[in-house]
């Protein structure tokens, strides 16, 4: 990414700046922008502004091996850790911000999918487990993801925690994501990119006590969302009756209103004839 840059409304006053960012699909595009455009000049057009452009790399915070080797050798004495259980040592990577639309099955009900997961993070080595964070939705373990936005109902983005078999893996996957970013390609069509922030896990997540526990937690969850759903259904049903009764109750009253007035009519038409008929 570089970045260029507005803190104040047009015209611009001596000193104020505006900023911009891009992001590109790979660093030689980049640095080929940075060398053709640092520094160059232009007026705005209607204005007598001239304004310069700095462009530079823009930097970020990225965990370093030295980072999480140190976090992991003070935390594991002060929270009675052992680096020969999965969850309390470094070998879980945190991918912030994913498209949930990119890693679902169903377009029309938008549910990262754990095997999609595995597929596109397991160059970097065997994989244990793939877990996701205070998911709002029930479902299947690995199947729903955490929501982080939402628009109508529908996730967005999802943080998604892939556990590592090993150390190695997992050095490689933190070492192998940094600076990239997400490229969904279809045949015939250009490829899209996503970015994507990368952390290591620092909160025991994926440690099968607290896993085997977010498991109940949700399948209770899910059963509990299960029994409000059938609840609704069966309120709905009852409603539906309620109303198709009413419906076939003001057809039969419609009916016998029209069945009297058939017969009132009837009756009328012959106390006439019976008192048109002449005398002998």
């Amino acid at each position: 990414a570089i970045s260029s840059g507005i803190n104040a409304e047009w015209p611009l006053r001596p000193g104020e700046l505006l900023l911009f960012e891009g992001l590109f699909q790979d660093r030689e595009i980049m640095r080929y922008v940075i060398r053709n455009m640092n520094n160059s000049k232009f007026k705005v057009q209607g204005s007598n502004v001239i304004l310069t452009v700095k462009i530079r790399e823009d930097a970020y915070d990225y965990p370093t091996v030295e980072e999480w080797e140190t976090y992991f050798r003070t935390i594991n004495g002060k929270r009675n850790w052992s680096e020969c259980t999965p969850g309390e040592r470094a070998d879980t990577v945190i991918i912030k911000n994913l498209p949930t639309k990119w890693f679902s099955l169903d377009a029309n009900n938008p549910k990262p999918c754990e095997r999609f997961l595995r597929d596109a993070f397991t160059l970097f080595g065997t994989i244990r487990k793939v877990d996701y964070e205070d998911c709002v939705e029930e479902g299947e373990l690995g199947d729903d993801i955490t929501s982080l936005t939402s628009q109508f109902g529908i996730p967005l983005t999802f943080n998604a925690y892939i556990q590592y078999q090993n150390y190695t893996s997992f050095k490689a996957a933190m070492s192998g994501l940094k600076g990239k970013q997400l490229m969904r390609l279809f045949p015939g069509q250009k490829p899209t990119f996503s970015p994507f922030v990368v952390d290591y896990d620092r909160t025991g997540f994926m440690t099968d006590k607290i896993h085997k526990a977010r498991k109940i937690e949700r399948e209770r969850a899910a059963e509990e969302a299960k029994r409000k759903h059938e609840a609704y259904m069966k309120q709905q049903s009852e409603l539906m009756a309620k109303q198709i009764e009413k419906q076939k109750r003001k057809r039969r009253k419609l009916e016998e209103k029209k069945m009297a007035a058939k017969k009132s009519k009837k009756e009328k038409s012959t106390d006439c004839d019976s008192a048109l008929i002449p005398l002998l």
